[in-house]
């Protein structure tokens, strides 16, 4: 009897020996096999194959990150079900929007961090400073003064063409895509009519807004004039701009209107009369002007 109990406890222990094999040779075979060229084998599960990668998880981190490996870098793949694929003449492609991790072949994908503060990376900087430029043409009108005194002299007209090209940099972009920049134009005015009066303005100011962009800046005015006496003189003054910009892919066409008050000034005048000096006040008049062109990024 009891030789007949021992014999079935045997006949038990062979039965689950055997089932458990073929449960562990079923986990074995139900995973994927990557060979790497470079003779490394990989126990996976193949997840997806496009025409440049080939997406995975490890077999034994099946929740785990989702893993790219280049086409080019596997020489084949043998699937749970026994098919295989041979990837051995393949060239390697470039897979972009992705995190290089430590192995030199194998990518572990990573969603790209949004950007809250502008979408339109090209054109506007979180972090990073970028330079714009671009041509600049408009129109001056200078108000009664010594400078139009002068240019009615000539048989000139107040109103002045003006010729140029800004320099600019913004310097940061903050939440709501409000800028700060600086900028430099120098101008050519008068070529209409014979004349070369040359300007610069460099203004410091502040840009917001969307697809329709508005801007305030301010700063100092240099311009070649005439004084009182008709003498060549450099004039200092502060130029107001306002101003709004249109954009059109990478490219803004701007429109601003800039101010530059009238300076005044005394001096003592001689009268040929009565052969005495008598203190007179002077203005240069003002200056008004309307620019437009378009900026392109330099860096």
């Amino acid at each position: 009897m009891k030789t007949q109990n021992k014999q079935t406890n045997n006949l038990n222990k062979g039965l689950l020996t055997l089932c458990l094999s073929f449960i562990f040779c079923g986990a074995i075979n139900a995973q994927d096999k990557m060979l790497l060229k470079n003779g490394e084998e990989l126990d996976v599960k193949v997840t997806e194959v496009t025409s440049t990668e080939i997406k995975y998880k490890n077999f034994d981190n099946l929740t785990g990150p989702t893993r790219i490996v280049y086409r080019s870098e596997v020489f084949s793949v043998k699937y749970e079900n026994g098919a295989k694929d041979v990837f051995a003449t393949e060239a390697k492609k470039e897979v972009s929007n992705v995190e290089m991790v430590s192995h030199p072949q194998i990518i572990i994908q990573q969603p790209a961090e949004p950007n809250k503060f502008e979408p339109d990376s090209s054109d506007f900087a979180k972090v990073k400073r970028k330079r714009f430029g671009g041509p600049r043409i408009g129109v001056t009108y200078i108000s009664p003064g010594t400078s139009s005194d002068y240019l009615s002299s000539e048989g000139k007209q107040p109103v002045l063409t003006q010729f140029g090209w800004q320099f600019e940099g913004r310097l940061f972009t903050v939440e709501g895509n409000t800028q700060g920049i600086i900028e430099f134009i120098p101008l050519i005015g008068g070529v209409e009519q014979g004349m070369f009066i040359p300007s610069a303005s460099l203004l410091i100011g502040i840009r917001g807004g969307e697809k329709r962009m508005f801007e305030f800046a301010m700063g100092p005015n240099f311009s070649v004039t005439r004084d009182y006496k008709r003498d060549l003189t450099v004039q200092t003054g502060v130029v107001i701009a306002f101003g709004t910009s249109f954009k059109h892919g990478n490219i803004n066409f701007p429109v601003n209107l800039a101010f530059v008050p009238s300076i005044g000034s005394k001096h003592d005048v001689y009268n040929a009369d009565s052969n005495t000096y008598t203190k007179q006040s002077f203005q240069t008049g003002c200056r008004l002007s309307l620019v437009v062109g378009f900026n392109s990024r330099k860096k």
